[in-house]
């Protein structure tokens, strides 16, 4: 069976005839805001720097993340329905409090 050979092409390079078919239209590559550039470096860096927690941040869901965070929460007297209606930032400050106690100890 022959190798199929897949060749993309652009707008750029396309010849003027085809260029003017009017069911060809071209669309301009726009790049991402500034601020989504700097926000996807950050979270890159929370994860490098974040070490196991990056990791794990990075392979849950939210609600699995906040199940995770909550198995460690509850024995210091949080319920499980106030872990789930808490926000991630909210949740995320009180986990690593209660790290930071655990590991004093």
């Amino acid at each position: 069976m022959p190798e199929l050979k897949v060749k993309t092409i652009s707008y750029g390079n396309l010849p003027e005839e085809n260029k003017r078919d009017p069911k060809i239209l071209e669309f301009p590559y726009k790049k991402p805001f500034l601020q989504e550039i700097q926000e996807i470096e950050q979270e890159k860096d929370e994860v490098r720097n974040g070490g196991i927690k990056g990791q794990i941040k990075m392979v849950m869901s939210p609600s699995e993340l906040k199940k995770f965070y909550g198995g460690y929460l509850v024995p210091f007297g949080y319920s499980e329905d106030q872990i789930m209606k808490m926000p991630m930032k909210e949740l995320e400050d009180l986990f690593n409090r209660v790290m930071e106690y655990h590991l004093s100890i």
